[in-house]
């Protein structure tokens, strides 16, 4: 990843308003930790459409943090909180086989994928477990901030929220199209 600036601050605010904006801004800007949050959060389907002023302010509450080999990142049943964006290494998700009652694996992430997106629609329990697979560094937002974002930034939350609608229609779609055809048998005549 270079080190160009990801956009141009914004201009519009009035007097030493906007200038009291703009270093705020570049203090941030400025912190190349931040910077890389920023372009990798940018690379995340997510965030992709959100203006930098806006993922900004999203970089700036997402905590890190560090899983190590067969460490759980969350529990089947728990209360879902928090969402996750793996920045580096795997991890995967396990459902209980109702046959056998064993955790097995569904699925894995790597760098770039999010999982527990759910959890910015509801916070129902979790229906699996994940775990790392290797040494994971995973961004987590919780639900509690994002709420904050959607009343106090909603154009900031709005192109989260619709991308995630069309992320679950897809997944929904591609659900139908492997289930079964189960033919609905149809009520008698009278």
């Amino acid at each position: 990843m270079s080190d160009a600036p990801v956009a141009p601050l914004p201009t519009s605010l009035p007097g030493r308003l906007a200038g009291r904006a703009r270093q705020f801004l570049e203090s941030f800007f400025g912190d190349p930790v931040f910077r890389k949050k920023l372009r990798f959060l940018r690379s995340v389907v997510l965030f992709k459409d959100l203006p930098s002023r806006d993922l900004a302010r999203i970089v700036k509450q997402i905590m890190e943090k560090t899983y190590g080999p067969g460490d759980v990142v969350f529990q089947e049943g728990d209360v879902g909180r928090a969402f996750f964006i793996v920045a580096e290494g795997r991890v995967e998700v396990l459902r209980r086989n109702t046959a056998s009652g064993e955790m097995e694996p569904v699925a894995q992430f790597g760098p770039g994928d999010f999982l527990a997106e759910m959890v910015l629609l509801d916070e129902l329990p979790r229906a699996s477990t994940c775990r790392a697979v290797e040494t994971a560094h995973l961004y987590v937002m919780y639900k509690d901030i994002f709420d904050h974002l959607r009343i106090h930034f909603p154009r900031a939350a709005a192109p989260i929220l619709y991308t995630l609608g069309r992320l679950l229609s897809a997944r929904l779609r591609r659900e139908h199209r492997v289930l079964p055809r189960v033919a609905v048998p149809k009520p008698p005549v009278s």
